[in-house]
């Protein structure tokens, strides 16, 4: 292989990296100024048998400022996870609470703490090393529906 397309095919590689690596708004995908209607699952193992908790739920007309402010914080990117067209995100590391938002303009955000979340249907990765980004998304998201 010849110096000139060497370097071509590592602009090309470079080039793909950047794009699946540049940081994309949370903000901008998913709009929670608009009413939105969020579900909060909390999971785990109590005494050798798995329990399931679905009763924090939040519908909010007017949308959430301060959950606005959370996502305005954070940033995704893509993942292979995203161009093989996943479906779904794995729960093991995250937290025990997964967090369910839709907007009335359709969009969803499925967050469980763990480094992958999941945007309109597609799995997008939170952060670049290990899950501590999907964690504190997950802590803020929780924090800004309860209001604290």
């Amino acid at each position: 292989m010849g110096k000139r397309k060497k370097a071509a095919l590592l602009a090309v590689a470079a080039v793909f990296a950047a794009w699946m690596l540049w940081p994309r708004s949370l903000a901008k995908a998913f709009d929670a100024e608009q009413g939105l209607a969020a579900s909060v699952t909390v999971s785990g193992v109590r005494d050798g048998k798995s329990w399931m908790d679905t009763s924090e739920q939040y519908d909010l007309e007017e949308g959430c400022a301060r959950l606005r402010e959370v996502l305005e914080e954070y940033s995704y990117h893509l993942c292979l996870d995203t161009l093989t067209g996943e479906n779904a995100i794995d729960g093991k590391g995250g937290t025990d609470n997964s967090i369910h938002l839709y907007n009335v303009s359709a969009q969803s955000l499925i967050s469980n703490g763990t480094a992958r979340i999941f945007v309109d249907g597609r799995v997008y990765r939170v952060g670049y090393l290990g899950s501590r980004r999907g964690t504190a998304l997950n802590r803020d998201i929780l924090s800004a529906l309860r209001g604290e």
